[in-house]
């Protein structure tokens, strides 16, 4: 309250109000000149940067100045009064240097820290300008000082000089439209403190110095310094219509620009959306005045424009009105408008993408016929659990399913059929699995299903039997019933288990154990399963060095008539003869050659070797002799089958019906549509077929009118006890019956007794097994049954008989 009397009192009674006034409005024209120019500074270039820097600096000092200058014409000091030149010019210099090294300092926006203190640098060459100044007013009488006003001068000017040019630099321009006005406050609060400080005495005594100017003499060049502030003023006025112009300009060609854009855009000035185009309008569900002025924070709330990379896209999501959020992929471009710097940033819609990337995810794992998990998807699953079994224990189980009979389904009922049954198995597979298991169709026909959080047998077990019994209900296709069954491989979890691989190999094992013991049941795995699997794969390597080595041989087995017991033919069989085991039979090989890639090879050289022997048999005197040669499923496989046929028959000389080929009920099961064709074609040749070990397989007696045979052979399972059993009785009869009224001949196998051969005597017409001759060796298969061969042994015993007598005699 002390210091403000003082002040007051100046205003009051020492000041010509007019010129105050004057003053003040010479302040505030200067100051928005230079703070204006200043602006203009930050953002210009090269040599227009330095001008106008120059023009700040000299314009800041000389609004200080002059402000100073009018307000000391302003005082009345009751006494005469003039001005020092030197220390008045001097004062200008000093002021100048002080307030351009605070510009400078400040100059554009800087961090905060540095515009304060340039602020404070600036105030302090405004107080040496005001003090220095004030010096050089000069009175005819003392001038004393009162200290604490000086000091409440300073210390309340100071701060304000730095928030003003700490208000100047900010980004926000309701901040940057404050810093005029302090900066006024701070030179007014300056020059009336320290005048109020000021305490003039009269003493006559004391003179003006002789080079002393007048105030009247120093007006005018005030005045000028005034206009020329003016000036200024009108410059920076100029510079920022100008700039505001280009401004409006440039944003008028980046918004038409943009708004040719598909993609959203924004123009941003600092988080501010300055303006938008029609594709943003669309995508955030407003229009495009509304969006403009709006924080782009209330698009993307999660997604600070701080945090969007420069050039780079970055996954967002945009927020409507509705709150319905849209995911975008947005990027940033900083652009010069004018001499403004603007952000634009880039909206892609990513919802379509998304779909499409949905649907390619579905379609990459889904099986597109059934709608189950395909084969990736499902080992993608099988490798998590897996693995969680591996890290905590929790046990599951897998099913493995492969539908018995389907290939005749397909091949009766075209694909199109076939697909309607793997699409009814499937809906009957999730209706028992439900949605706690994983169901996945791996290929064809072969079906999985994943049981999570248990690994009980007979739990399992239980499930298996369920699809198994579901999938066994008739299936309406086409206005025509049809059936399939299911063989099922079950595998518990165990800590065994180490791979996804392995899980699915003992699967397997157990699904191919299941399919092999009689079909149309489940399996659960058993570890002797691998060791049979090992011994397979063990016996496949051997074999494939046995038939490289040349140690497979053809045996042969001879077949008789019954009515005489007259030889009528012989069964090729092979024989492989072992480097260290000897001769091995077929039970310990056939089935993994039948399996692996030697069956067409191995096939084709038994049937040539066969052929060739067969005809020189005849040519050595068993005119009527056949020859029967079991045929691999893999042959009847083979497009070009008859024709190899033909061509082995030809080369050897062998006659067609010199030539019978064995099929089993299981391989016409197989692949019964090119099968029956194949064999169609060979009846046509002439060449006999027959069908072996009949009544032990599935195949339907439709098949006894369909499949071009010509013989029936009787399972030696059946002659075995038919001397004591009387349903194999009834069987064999049942069988004869049905062999005669299809005109088929009958041939018993495993005639082993005379008493079998004369029970089969009355149902079949020839028979084969070791009361006849075991299988033998083509040499002694010839010594015993060739008639050239008998009379040129019992020559050579005639002659060494004759040797003998000679000798004797």
């Amino acid at each position: 309250m002390m210091m403000i009397q003082p002040i007051v009192t100046c205003l009051q009674n020492q000041h010509d109000a007019g010129l105050l006034l004057l003053a003040a409005l010479v302040c505030t024209i200067g100051v928005y000149g230079a703070l204006s120019v200043q602006d203009h500074t930050s953002r210009a270039k090269g040599q227009a940067r330095i001008r106008l820097m120059m023009t700040s600096l000299v314009t800041a000092g000389c609004t200080a100045w002059a402000t100073h200058m009018i307000a000391l014409l302003a005082f009345d000091p009751d006494m005469p009064a003039a001005f020092e030149p030197i220390q008045t010019v001097l004062s200008l210099i000093l002021g100048m240097i002080g307030i351009g090294a605070g510009l400078l300092v400040a100059t554009g926006r800087q961090r905060r820290p540095r515009r304060a203190g340039g602020g404070v640098l600036l105030g302090a060459g405004v107080v040496v300008l005001h003090y220095f100044g004030q010096t050089a007013y000069v009175v005819r009488g003392r001038v004393e000082w009162d200290a604490g006003l000086v000091a409440f001068s300073v210390l309340a000017s100071l701060p304000l000089f730095a928030l003003s040019l700490l208000l100047a630099g900010e980004r926000n321009r309701t901040f940057r439209v404050a810093a005029a006005p302090l900066l006024l406050l701070a030179i007014a609060i300056l020059h009336i403190s320290g005048m109020a400080a000021l305490r003039l005495t009269y003493d006559p005594r004391i003179a003006l110095p002789h080079w002393s100017i007048s105030p009247q003499l120093l007006a005018p060049v005030v005045a000028a310094i005034c206009i020329g502030l003016f000036g200024v003023a009108l410059l920076s006025v100029k510079l920022t219509l100008d700039a505001k112009a280009r401004v409006r300009e440039d944003q008028q060609r980046l918004g038409e620009l943009a708004n040719l854009a598909v993609e959203g855009l924004a123009v941003c000035e600092e988080e501010t959306i300055v303006s938008a185009n029609e594709g943003l309008a669309r995508l955030a569900g407003q229009p495009r005045d509304k969006l403009a002025g709006q924080n782009l924070s209330t698009l993307l709330p999660s997604t600070p424009l701080a945090d969007i990379p420069e050039g780079e896209e970055l996954d967002a999501a945009l927020v409507r009105p509705d709150e319905q959020v849209v995911p975008v992929r947005v990027l940033r471009r900083t652009f010069q408008v004018g001499a403004e710097t603007r952000a634009v940033i880039a909206f892609r819609d990513q919802r379509e993408r998304l779909r499409v990337e949905e649907k390619i995810r579905t379609l990459a794992y889904t099986d597109s016929l059934t709608g189950l998990a395909n084969r990736e998807w499902f080992n993608t699953m099988l490798s998590a659990r897996v693995a969680h079994f591996k890290e905590t224990g929790r046990p599951f189980t897998l099913l493995l399913i492969d539908l018995d009979g389907f290939k005749s389904i397909n091949d009766s009922c075209g694909h199109a059929g076939g697909d309607e049954v793997l699409r009814a198995v499937a809906e009957r597979l999730v209706a028992v699995a439900g949605p706690e298991y994983e169901t996945a169709r791996l290929s064809g026909d072969e079906f999985a299903v994943l049981i999570t959080d248990r690994a009980d047998p007979l739990d399992a077990s239980s499930v298996a039997e369920q699809i198994i019994r579901r999938i066994e209900e008739p299936i309406l296709l086409r206005e025509q019933i049809v059936h399939v069954s299911a063989s099922i491989g079950i595998l518990p979890s165990e800590q065994n288990h180490a791979t996804v691989e392995q899980v699915l190999m003992n699967a397997d094992l157990a699904l191919y154990d299941a399919k092999a013991n009689g079909r149309g049941h489940g399996r659960l795995f058993r570890q002797d399963l691998r060791h049979a699997a090992l011994a397979r794969v063990d016996t496949a390597v051997e074999l494939q060095s046995a038939w490289q080595d040349g140690d497979l041989e053809v045996y042969y087995q001879p077949q008789v008539r019954l009515a005489d017991g007259a030889l009528t033919g012989a069964e090729a069989l092979i024989r492989w003869n072992y480097p260290y085991r000897g001769i091995l039979s077929p039970a310990a090989f056939l089935p993994v050659l039948e399996a692996g890639p030697l069956a067409v090879p191995v096939g084709d050289w038994i049937l040539r070797s066969a052929c060739r022997q067969a005809a020189h048999w005849r040519a050595a005197g068993l005119r009527d002799f056949r020859i029967g040669v079991n045929l691999f499923a893999a042959q009847l496989r083979s497009p070009h089958f008859p024709e190899l046929v033909r061509e082995a028959l030809d080369q050897a000389g062998l006659p067609a019906d010199g030539l019978e080929l064995e099929v089993t009920e299981n391989i016409l099961l197989r692949n019964e549509g090119d099968t029956l064709r194949h064999l169609a074609s060979l009846r046509g040749l002439g060449v006999g077929i027959a069908f072996d070990d009949f009544g032990t397989g599935y195949a339907s007696l439709t098949m006894l009118k369909e499949i071009a045979i010509t013989r029936l052979k009787v399972d030696r399972s059946f002659v075995l006890d038919v001397e004591t059993s009387r349903k194999d009785q009834a069987i064999i009869e049942a069988i004869a019956t049905m062999a005669k009224g299809c005109d088929l001949a009958v041939t018993a196998e495993g005639v082993e007794t005379a008493e079998q051969a004369r029970f089969m005597e009355a149902y079949a017409i020839e028979a084969q097994g070791y009361l006849f001759g075991r299988p033998m060796t083509a040499t002694m298969f010839e010594e015993q049954f060739c008639p050239a061969t008998q009379v040129a042994r019992q020559l050579q015993r005639s002659n060494r008989e004759a040797i003998q007598v000679r000798q004797t005699a």
